[in-house]
């Protein structure tokens, strides 16, 4: 656990933003490259890419603000809503907020909107793999107490460590808090699995616009769902604490999917149209 990576000169440079930072700039890589190579509109897709960047974080940080447990906190300090870089983005407020962004911008230019998304969604999955190493050095996303060969203890005055001083499990936060279950670097491994499979055995071979979108919404979505079981952090939890929001999210998400992937190709409906 490093929350702070590393500092330039008196400005501390947290590891879950650089982190995050370094997944969007690979995401940015992977989407011009797909571009190019299919032949799409390169100026298009790079105000694309703004806009569902600059909303993303915008849906990011709401979510986390709003359904993580978090808005009576903020309420009393509203200056530091605005302080993203400090940590405190929840994903599926990116796909709340960026998805009806790319929408609207591709339908606005009469862009094919399915072709779009398929080579933005590359960068996506790479993009929150690597920001899930970000939650490991930071010490959130933390799974619950594991007694585990492959759980990881943090730090002392942790999250983790606040967590169990909450629960009662540990009495001072001086002590050592108990080994936890290792979600964030579960999650890292199966995104970057998840962008393999996409990248490297589905890019080439498809033929149908939005498989690789909904692809990718149905196997995160299925990931997801069942990560949060091992999941001990704050971040939403409803009916009874039975399920969490990103849990919900989830199951919209494989729903979503698999519509997508069900959908005829744009250009059939398009010659269909025109008949």
């Amino acid at each position: 656990m490093k929350p702070t990576l590393f500092n330039i000169g008196s400005f501390n440079v947290s590891s879950y933003y650089f982190m995050g930072m370094v997944g969007l700039v690979l995401g940015i890589f992977f989407a011009l490259w797909e571009t190019k190579r299919k032949g799409l509109d390169m100026r298009l897709s790079i105000n694309g890419i703004f806009w569902v960047t600059v909303m993303g974080y915008i849906g990011a940080r709401a979510m986390h603000i709003v359904f993580d447990g978090f808005l009576e906190i903020y309420l009393q300090k509203p200056l530091a809503m605005i302080a993203f870089w400090r940590g405190g983005l929840a994903f599926y407020g990116t796909i709340i907020f960026g998805l009806p962004t790319v929408v609207w911008f591709f339908r606005y230019h009469k862009a094919p909107l399915l072709k779009y998304l398929d080579i933005y969604t590359y960068g996506l999955a790479l993009g929150v793999g690597i920001g899930r190493l970000g939650c490991y050095l930071n010490g959130c996303c933390f799974g619950d107490i594991s007694s585990s060969s492959i759980a990881t203890r943090f730090i002392r005055y942790g999250l983790s460590a606040k967590n169990q001083f909450v629960r009662d499990i540990i009495l001072d936060l001086r002590h050592d808090p108990y080994p936890v279950f290792p979600s964030q670097m579960i999650s890292f491994y199966a995104n970057l699995l998840i962008f393999l499979f996409l990248w490297v055995f589905v890019r080439k071979r498809y033929k149908k616009d939005g498989t690789i979108f909904g692809l990718w919404m149905i196997l995160y979505g299925i990931f997801r769902f069942f990560i949060e079981i091992f999941r001990a952090d704050e971040r939403g939890l409803f009916f009874n604490n039975l399920i969490s929001s990103s849990q919900i999210i989830a199951i919209i998400s494989v729903v979503v999917g698999i519509a997508v992937v069900l959908l005829p190709n744009e250009s059939s409906l398009e010659n269909s149209g025109s008949k």
